[in-house]
C-alpha cells in the first residue's frame, strides 16, 4: 500500500509542475491552490491538525491541471477580490483588474453625496458598479450596463451576495443605447486592447471573453463609439471616467474635445502609464 503523500509534498509538486509550465509565482499559486481545493485554512495546515484525503489530493490535481494549461488562477478558484469585495467571475466575465481599483476610487473621490445618475459601461462582473454602490452615497443612482446577457447574470448574481448601501439597475444593451439620460457621471472600463496584438500577449487571456478586451483600431473602436454617445446621454457639467491602454491618451482626448468636453485630467498607474481619463461636458 502506498503511503499518501503530505499535504507539503502535494503542494511542492504541484508547484514545479506551474513553474515548468511558465506561472510565476508557482510555489503561492499551488499553496493557494491546495486550500481551495482541500476547503482547509492554511493556517490549519501549517499546524498540523488536517490530514490528506484521496478526494482532496484529486481536486488539487485537477486544479494543477488546468492552470497547467494555463486557465486564469482566478477561473479555477471562481473568485476574485476587488476594492475587498469577494466577486464571483468565471468564464462569461473579464477578471476585474488592480488598475480598474483607481478608476472606482477616483468617481468616489470626486462625485458629490448628492443625487447622482451613475452608469457603469461594459459592467462585466458588475465590480465597478458594486463598488460604487457598496462605498458611495445612498442617494447615488446607480447603473450597471453590459451587452452580453451572460456577463449580466454574473453580475446580478454578485448583487446577491453583496449588501450594497443602494440597489442597482442592471441594464442589457449596447453601450448608452438602452440607457435614459441625463446622466452625471459614466464610467467606462471598455475593450481597449488592438485586437492585432492578441496573439502576443500572455496565455491567460484567450480564456477570457474576447469581447470584453479586445477591440479593432488600435483598441480604440469601442471608446469611440461611446464617446459619440456622451452628448446626448450624459448632463452638462457631467463627467466621464475612461480607464484606456497604453499610448492611447492623446488619441482619447482628442476624441473627447471633439465632441466638447474639456479633459480635466489624466492619471497613470503604478507603471507610470497613463490609464484613467476624466473629462466634463462643457456647460
Amino acid at each position: 500500500m502506498t503511503d499518501t503523500p503530505s499535504w507539503r509534498t502535494l503542494v511542492t509538486r504541484g508547484a514545479a509542475r506551474l513553474a515548468s509550465a511558465g506561472v510565476e509565482v508557482s510555489y503561492r499559486e499551488a499553496q493557494s491552490l491546495w486550500c481551495q481545493a482541500s476547503g482547509v485554512p492554511l493556517v490549519r495546515w501549517l499546524s498540523g491538525q488536517e490530514r490528506v484525503t484521496p478526494s482532496m489530493r484529486a481536486h488539487f490535481e485537477e486544479a494543477i491541471d488546468q492552470r497547467c494549461q494555463r486557465v486564469p488562477y482566478h477561473y479555477i478558484v471562481g473568485r476574485r477580490e476587488f476594492m475587498g469585495l469577494d466577486l464571483m467571475v468565471d468564464s462569461r466575465v473579464l477578471i476585474p483588474r488592480p488598475e480598474t481599483e483607481h478608476l472606482v476610487e477616483r468617481v468616489l473621490r470626486d462625485t458629490a453625496k448628492t443625487t447622482q445618475r451613475i452608469v457603469d459601461v461594459g459592467t462585466g462582473s458588475g465590480a465597478v458598479a458594486l463598488a460604487l454602490a457598496y462605498y458611495g452615497d445612498p442617494k447615488w443612482h446607480i447603473m450597471g450596463v453590459d451587452i452580453s446577457s451572460s456577463a449580466l447574470a454574473v453580475a446580478q448574481d454578485n448583487a446577491h451576495r453583496i449588501a450594497t448601501r443602494t440597489e442597482i439597475q442592471w441594464i442589457y444593451g449596447d453601450l448608452l443605447d438602452e440607457v435614459a439620460g441625463p446622466l452625471t457621471v459614466v464610467v467606462a472600463n471598455l475593450p481597449y486592447v488592438d485586437i492585432d496584438q492578441a496573439g502576443e500577449l500572455e496565455p491567460e487571456l484567450q480564456y477570457e471573453p474576447a469581447c470584453a478586451l479586445y477591440a479593432p483600431e488600435q483598441g480604440l473602436a469601442v471608446i469611440k463609439r461611446l464617446i459619440r454617445q456622451l452628448p446626448t446621454k450624459l448632463a452638462m457639467k457631467g463627467r466621464v471616467y475612461l480607464e484606456i491602454g497604453a499610448g492611447q491618451a492623446d488619441a482619447v482626448e482628442e476624441l473627447l474635445r471633439d465632441q466638447q468636453f474639456t479633459v480635466l485630467e489624466r492619471e497613470k498607474d503604478l507603471a507610470g502609464i497613463d490609464r484613467i481619463i476624466c473629462a466634463e461636458r462643457k456647460a
